[in-house]
């Protein structure tokens, strides 16, 4: 399963550093903000790993930062995961508690609503 999810990965890197989430067409549009003309929390997504891949950090952080933030930690799981999976020795997992787990929802909600708000400082927060 992390084999395929790994080659699932690379294939989507590669077509995210050829093809340009901001050029019109070669990305559908958020289906949420095509029938709400409001940000969802991953919007922005798609543009901000390409530029990551690109190496400019500070302009993906401008697309989604969330995405951006919770990268490492998807990252660490995925090789703990992988690790396991193969029966090598893996680092300890982090557990997650429900407060946590409510925290990370809540931070998500509040994101999705501020994003939308169309007042500075809270406009920097959409895509």
């Amino acid at each position: 399963m992390y084999a395929g999810l790994a080659l699932l990965a690379i294939g989507v890197g590669a077509m995210l550093y050829i093809l340009d989430p901001r050029e019109a067409g070669n990305y559908p549009v958020c289906p949420f903000l095509g029938v709400t003309g409001h940000h969802c929390p991953g919007c922005g997504t798609l543009r901000a790993l390409h530029q990551l891949l690109y190496g400019n950090p500070v302009s993906a952080l401008g697309y989604n930062l969330i995405t951006v933030l919770s990268l490492p930690f998807l990252g660490y799981a995925f090789v703990v995961g992988a690790l396991r999976a193969f029966r090598m020795p893996a680092p300890g997992s982090v557990f997650i508690n429900s407060q946590l787990i409510w925290g990370l929802v809540f931070g998500v909600v509040t994101f999705w609503v501020l994003r939308n708000i169309p007042v500075e400082p809270l406009q920097a927060l959409a895509p």
